[in-house]
């Protein structure tokens, strides 16, 4: 009776252990990145999991990401964008008055990583990614002029032991598909490092440890006056609002925080706010 008892133990034990490393299909809960206060894009990141084979690594395997864009005005959903990798909520702004979306996406199934590219979706154009080519090229921060005539990038180049060179602000027409590009010194995720719009998208910050250079007609300089926070980057998008919630689905129903106000102009870089 006792082997009996042991068998069926095992017999269960291996079964759960099977089932554990079976594929199944999931998704992380929703994440909106707002334009307007009724206005916002719902993003949703499905993959598939399975627990690891060892268990010291007290985590689960993740592949196959693919993420569903929902646009959502009121309670309707207006249109959708199906997503072959992964996308993250703060790297997606659509731009209302001209029908833009622009969002940065994986490359791989390395969640979260830097291993991403920028694509952009005219209201009434052809979609188009960017960079076609280099394949090293780095996108560390996208950012759409508040006007949506411009994509502002930080890129560099990396090697396969993920060190940079050859830093650059790129600022993307969407329209044209032109490109300016602009040497910097160096760039990081820390926050000391930033970029900022001007609210009427006339002109771009960047915050450097020593200095905060601005671009204005094409040109980049060094800035007397400048905002005194540097985030949010833009005037819409998941950071230019407070907290905001997929409250519920058929029919939709958003909670759309209030709207960031907008920074004072400073002069004076021991006056800057680290406002994340």
């Amino acid at each position: 009776m006792k082997l009996q008892v042991l068998a069926l133990t095992s017999i269960t034990l291996f079964s759960l252990g099977c089932s554990q490393m079976i594929w199944k299909e999931t998704n992380l809960q929703q994440e909106l990145s707002p334009s307007s206060s009724d206005t916002a894009i719902a993003v949703e990141v499905h993959y598939k999991e399975k627990q690891s084979w060892n268990p010291l690594n007290g985590t689960t395997d993740k592949k196959d990401y693919t993420t569903k864009l929902n646009l959502i005005r009121g309670n309707a959903s207006l249109r959708t964008w199906e997503i072959p990798s992964w996308v993250l909520a703060d790297s997606v702004f659509y731009h209302p008055e001209s029908g833009l979306l622009v969002l940065l996406h994986g490359k791989n199934d390395e969640y979260g990583t830097l291993a991403q590219r920028l694509s952009v979706y005219p209201d009434k154009e052809a979609s188009f990614s960017y960079p076609a080519s280099p394949e090293n090229l780095v996108i560390f921060q996208a950012s759409p002029s508040p006007n949506g005539k411009q994509i502002a990038l930080i890129t560099a180049l990396s090697d396969q032991n993920w060190e940079f060179s050859e830093f650059e602000l790129r600022l993307l027409d969407p329209k044209t598909k032109a490109v300016v590009s602009l040497p910097i010194s160096f760039w990081t995720a820390l926050p000391l490092y930033g970029m900022k719009w001007a609210k009427d998208g006339s002109a771009l910050y960047l915050r450097t440890p020593d200095r905060i250079l601005v671009v204005k007609d094409g040109k980049l300089g060094e800035a007397n006056s400048f905002p005194e926070c540097f985030h949010p980057s833009t005037s819409y998008g998941k950071g230019a609002f407070e907290a905001s919630f997929v409250e519920s689905q058929n029919p939709w129903k958003l909670k759309i925080g209030a709207k960031i106000p907008e920074p004072k102009t400073i002069n004076s870089l021991d006056k800057i706010q680290n406002c994340l």
